[in-house]
């Protein structure tokens, strides 16, 4: 079975609002349930140069399944009240890996 892949861009308040958005994640413990979360193969922040407000993320997974699973978790309503307080949109994309 093929892995399922997103990517998805966030656009942060501002340069410092993106990174308070990733050290309260870190510190709050989500990041580490996120990783742990069965079917979690990858789960990833990247900067971005030309934007320093702009976030990207990368998750696979096992499959679809275990990606929907995961947004029902517990830890991930304090991920959503976390981005709500720094992020002003993110833009969600399936990435097909051949």
């Amino acid at each position: 079975m093929e892995s399922f892949t997103i990517c998805v861009i966030y656009k942060a308040k501002s340069a410092q609002a993106r990174e308070e958005f990733l050290c309260e994640l870190a510190s709050s413990g989500c990041l580490d349930k996120i990783r742990a979360e069965d079917g979690c193969l990858k789960y990833e922040y990247y900067f971005s140069t030309e934007d320093n407000a702009k976030l990207v993320l990368f998750e696979e997974w096992r499959d679809k399944e275990c990606q929907k699973i995961h947004m029902t978790q517990p830890h991930m309503s304090l991920a959503m009240q976390i981005k709500g307080k720094y992020i002003e949109s993110a833009t969600l994309k399936e990435v097909k890996i051949i």
